[in-house]
């Protein structure tokens, strides 16, 4: 199952959300995606990944493909993800089996496919874990100093799923949390850090 062009050839939106390839578990990796602020690499099943649910639930629709194959599809920067029953042939799922979820890029290149058996042997994932302290000075502009904290959460959630950049390093990062989150100065700037003072000093088990 390599080919997937679609019966009807659409253009796609440039404002389209972003699928990363994760490592999920040791010698596993999947294309997830944000929905509700966690992340999915099933849509066939709830947020608390014990329950079937129908994709529409995550944005996804049904597309005709040739061959009379169906799929539910979404796309995503850089690529499509499609969601079919073990066969591969329909958009048609059971809840007893699992689904076939494929991620296919925009030149029709299958970067993923669960239906299809590794048979590589699962690389032991060397783990590590870095804890960043991070100090940010805000001009508000008339916002409110939480609302700074929330943007500065964001920049940097966005920052840590997009990885590093082509070719600066083969590290992926596989979890990612924030353990506590505080304003810490307010008011004419004096019990403010200088924003060249960001502090990224506590840099812990690395």
């Amino acid at each position: 199952m390599t080919a997937w062009n679609e019966l009807n050839s659409r253009e796609k939106s440039r404002e389209l959300p972003q699928a990363v390839k994760r490592q999920i578990a040791p010698g596993m990796a999947r294309y997830v995606f944000i929905h509700d602020d966690l992340e999915v690499d099933n849509p066939t099943v709830d947020s608390s990944g014990r329950y079937f649910v129908s994709p529409r639930e995550y944005g996804f629709s049904i597309r005709g493909f040739k061959g009379g194959k169906t799929a539910w599809a979404r796309d995503f920067s850089g690529g499509t993800m499609l969601v079919v029953n073990a066969e591969g042939l329909s958009h048609v799922l059971s809840p007893k089996i699992p689904a076939r979820i494929l991620f296919v890029a925009d030149d029709g290149a299958v970067l993923q496919d669960t239906g299809l058996t590794d048979l590589t042997p699962a690389r032991v994932p060397d783990l590590t874990t870095v804890r960043l302290t991070i100090n940010a000075t805000f001009d508000l502009h008339g916002e409110n100093p939480e609302a700074a904290r929330t943007l500065l959460m964001r920049m940097v959630d966005r920052a840590v799923l997009s990885g590093p950049r082509q070719g600066e390093s083969e590290a992926v990062v596989v979890d990612h949390m924030f353990e506590s989150s505080a304003v810490v100065g307010t008011g004419d700037g004096s019990d403010r850090r200088r924003s060249s003072d960001t502090d990224f000093s506590q840099l812990l088990d690395i």
